[in-house]
């Protein structure tokens, strides 16, 4: 049965059981706490899980980060380290979406949630990496304004100034995309902390 599900699943970053149900109607549940104990699936969270053999990389962190808790697109200091802004690397895989806060620990690390409007979810791009599935990634300028938005104690420009962030990347900015995107946010007070920049 193993294999069966093995070549079933195979190129999926995560499967979840109700991939499972529709592939395999039926489908004993037991099978997966069994193949657990035997090493050759990780459990992530409730009704989520991986094979044990699949290699782990940051672009695989972020297909699970998308696929763990769905709807939403990586963004806050993970996107920032991504397009080089935050020197140093970042502990949490962050992402923001329209469903309630929540945070996950499981053998590959900690996946963090942040809740956001629906009508804010926007502003990322779908990074393909060969041919695996894609990962959901907000723009640079979104992750910025994500990150301010989100963010009440960077409340003046001292605790901006202590973020540290690479001021050569800022300078690749596209202002226009990030006036336009700041304008959907309607926050007086995310256009106070734009000046900072």
């Amino acid at each position: 049965m193993f294999l069966r599900f093995q070549q079933a699943f195979s190129v999926f970053p995560v499967v979840s059981l109700a991939d499972i149900r529709l592939h395999f109607p039926g489908f004993d549940s037991r099978n997966l706490v069994n193949w657990q104990k035997k090493g050759y699936l990780i459990r992530l969270r409730n009704g989520f899980y991986r094979f044990s053999d699949h290699q782990v990389s940051e672009y695989h962190l972020y297909q699970v980060a998308n696929r763990m808790y769905n709807p939403s697109y990586i963004s806050l200091e993970t996107a920032l380290s991504y397009h080089g802004v935050i020197p140093e690397g970042v502990v949490d895989v962050q992402s923001v979406g329209t469903r309630k806060t929540a945070r996950f620990r499981n053998k590959l690390g900690r996946f963090s949630y942040r809740t956001i409007k629906p009508s804010l979810y926007f502003g990322y791009c779908l990074l393909q990496q060969d041919e695996q599935a894609a990962v959901r990634m907000a723009y640079l300028e979104k992750a910025i304004l994500d990150f301010l938005y989100l963010r009440a104690d960077v409340d003046d420009y001292a605790a901006f100034e202590a973020l540290r962030w690479n001021p050569t990347e800022l300078e690749r900015i596209d202002r226009d995309k990030l006036q336009a995107y700041a304008g959907l946010f309607r926050s007086a007070t995310l256009f106070r902390k734009l000046k900072w920049l």
